[in-house]
């Protein structure tokens, strides 16, 4: 449960510091997520990263409770539960963003 608590918080920490990083750079030369576009990429990619970070939070929180499930129930040992949250906290750093930034350029 604390690394669960850790890894989460570190992920919107380092999310929030990112965002916070686009949004102090000048807008001419850009932030490190926008490459210098101030007017309609930089409010696009915070959302991004705002909701990429939330959304991955959320999926792997998601993920713990089914293997915890799996775990008190005697189906899974705390093994493959680990193996399980792992897995997923890793593809999802992947798969999130992607998922996300198709999310929102569908809904602009």
């Amino acid at each position: 449960m604390l690394a669960h608590l850790a890894w989460s918080a570190l992920v919107l920490v380092a999310a929030a510091l990112l965002i916070g990083l686009e949004l102090a750079s000048p807008c001419p030369p850009g932030g490190p997520l926008a490459f210098g576009d101030c007017g309609a990429v930089r409010p696009f990619v915070v959302a991004v990263v705002a909701v990429s970070a939330v959304l991955y939070v959320i999926a792997i929180s998601a993920v713990r409770w089914w293997v915890t499930g799996l775990h008190r129930r005697g189906v899974a040992d705390a093994r493959a539960a680990r193996d399980w949250y792992v897995l997923a906290a890793v593809i999802g750093l992947a798969v999130v963003p992607l998922f996300t930034f198709t999310t929102l350029s569908a809904l602009r």
